[in-house]
C-alpha cells in the first residue's frame, strides 16, 4: 500500500475512499499472458497495484511491472477502466476500486518475480489460465477468449 494511503487512513479510519489502480496484460511472442503467483497464496494475479498519490496510472504501471517483474513497459494501451462499488476489505477499510487495463505493446527484459508481492511468475496459454485474483483477472480471461 502506498504511504500516502496509510496517513490518510490514520486520519480518517475506515471511512470510503476513491483508490486508483493499473494493471497490464503483458503477452509473450506465442501470445501467452504473463502472471504472477501471489506471495504466499495459491491465486495469481496481473502484475500491478495501487497509484502513488499524483501518479498517472500508465506511470503506475511502468513501476509497478518493473517492481514486480523486472520488465520494463517501453508502450502500452489503455484498454478500459474497470470501477468497483463499495468494497470493504479484510481489515474493514471501505473503497471504490477504480483499475486501468492496459494491453503491454512492448517490454524489454527476463521476467523475475520480486519475491515480495509474487512468489513466482509464468507465462500461460489463454486457454490454460490458473485462477485469477479479482476483477482484473476476470477481465484478462475474458479479452483473451475474444482474440
Amino acid at each position: 500500500m502506498p504511504d500516502y494511503i496509510a496517513e490518510l487512513r490514520a486520519q480518517i479510519g475506515q471511512r470510503p475512499v476513491n483508490l486508483m489502480g493499473a494493471c497490464g496484460l503483458i503477452r509473450d511472442e506465442q501470445g501467452h499472458l504473463l502472471l504472477q503467483r501471489l506471495a504466499g497464496q495459491e491465486v495469481w494475479a496481473l502484475p500491478g497495484g495501487l497509484c502513488e498519490l499524483g501518479e498517472p496510472p500508465l506511470e503506475t504501471l511502468r513501476r509497478e511491472v518493473w517492481e514486480e517483474t523486472a520488465l520494463t513497459v517501453q508502450a502500452a494501451s489503455l484498454l478500459d477502466l474497470l470501477t468497483t462499488p463499495l468494497r470493504t476489505v479484510a481489515n474493514g477499510d471501505q473503497a471504490h476500486f477504480y483499475t486501468a487495463m492496459y494491453r503491454v505493446d512492448a517490454w524489454t527484459g527476463v521476467p523475475v518475480p520480486d519475491g515480495v508481492e509474487g512468489a513466482e511468475l509464468a507465462f500461460f496459454a489463454p486457454t490454460a489460465l490458473p485462477t485469477l485474483r479479482g476483477q482484473p483477472g476476470e477481465f484478462a480471461r475474458v479479452w483473451l477468449a475474444g482474440l
